[in-house]
């Protein structure tokens, strides 16, 4: 269809170090995404001075990481390998990224469409798991800017935590660290949420246990046991638990496999967080081997389970 477009939705990130400030402010900014106290007109200056006293720490690590974000480049792969797959199909229509906090933005995204001839969007999300926070909040801008550009949002693919290839996609590299590592603790590891916002009735806990789940049954018993925990925490509010830093702290002595299973692709909150902070944490409490699996990315499995469910989606 050559007036429909496929939108690959994910978060952005800041592609050098001059971009994480306003990188930061957009994300804090976001309602959906954190919400601060007080009222909702507070949250645009407040996000502002938090960006301002945050970005020094974060460029420091962004710096650590290659000089910036590789989201931009991982979802790109993406694109390109599902652009691939459903020309294999013989479907024809252009896959673009669309990001939330970053370019390219919604707003900026749908005006060139527009004079490309594009009328319909069909959304992807790179969030396996439904959540407002996340795939909502994309979806929310996109509508809005959808509206002002007269253009039509189809149904489109935001949720796939339990689908088999997506799955398939984890299994297979958590065999592999198994088989190195027989023994170790496998630690499923999600970005955490605050609390509030599952007892608001988001679904996104809910959705990480049927990965969880599904991931066990699969995989079978195994000697050192599985965990759950959460990283990714910041701020002052409750947030899901228990936080994987604690549980790394009471692993001394055994193997430990980290999989980080709400990530399609590698970004700061891998390659820093679990690749080197917790690599840290990991070391001072003395676990004897710390692997971490890597993300989907453009593994085959994983791009099958989103050229699937574009084709079952598209007329």
């Amino acid at each position: 269809m050559r007036d429909t477009a496929i939108l690959l939705l994910n978060l952005g990130g800041p592609v050098n170090l001059d971009q994480v400030e306003p990188f930061l402010a957009a994300l804090f900014g976001d309602r959906d995404l954190i919400r601060l106290p007080g009222p909702a007109w507070l949250q645009g200056p407040f996000s502002r001075l938090i960006a301002k006293l945050r970005a020094p720490g974060a460029k420091g690590r962004y710096a650590e990481i290659g000089g910036g974000s590789p989201l931009l480049r991982e979802s790109a792969y993406q694109a390109s390998a599902l652009r691939a797959a459903l020309r294999a199909a013989g479907r024809t229509e252009p896959v673009k990224l669309c990001f939330r906090y970053a370019a390219p933005r919604a707003e900026g995204l749908l005006k060139a469409l527009k004079r490309e001839g594009i009328r319909k969007l069909v959304p992807v999300t790179l969030y396996p798991h439904d959540c407002r926070a996340t795939t909502g909040s994309s979806l929310r801008e996109l509508a809005i800017e959808a509206a002002k550009a007269g253009m039509e949002i189809l149904p489109g693919v935001d949720h796939y935590a339990t689908d088999p290839d997506y799955l398939d996609s984890l299994e297979a590299p958590l065999r592999a660290a198994l088989k190195e590592l027989p023994n170790a603790t496998v630690i499923f590891s999600a970005h955490s949420l605050p609390v509030r916002q599952i007892e608001a009735g988001d679904p996104y806990e809910r959705e990480i246990h049927a990965t969880r789940d599904a991931l066990m049954a699969r995989i079978g018993e195994i000697p050192g046991g599985y965990l759950l925990a959460y990283q990714s925490r910041t701020g002052p509010v409750r947030w899901l638990e228990p936080p994987l830093k604690g549980v790394l702290e009471s692993m001394g002595g055994k193997d430990v496999i980290v999989v980080p299973m709400s990530f399609v692709s590698e970004h700061i909150e891998t390659l820093h967080e679990l690749d080197i902070e917790y690599r840290h944490v990991a070391d001072k409490a003395g676990i004897r081997t710390y692997r971490r699996v890597a993300a989907p990315g453009t593994d085959p499995a994983y791009i099958r389970c989103l050229a699937r469910r574009v084709l079952e989606i598209l007329p």
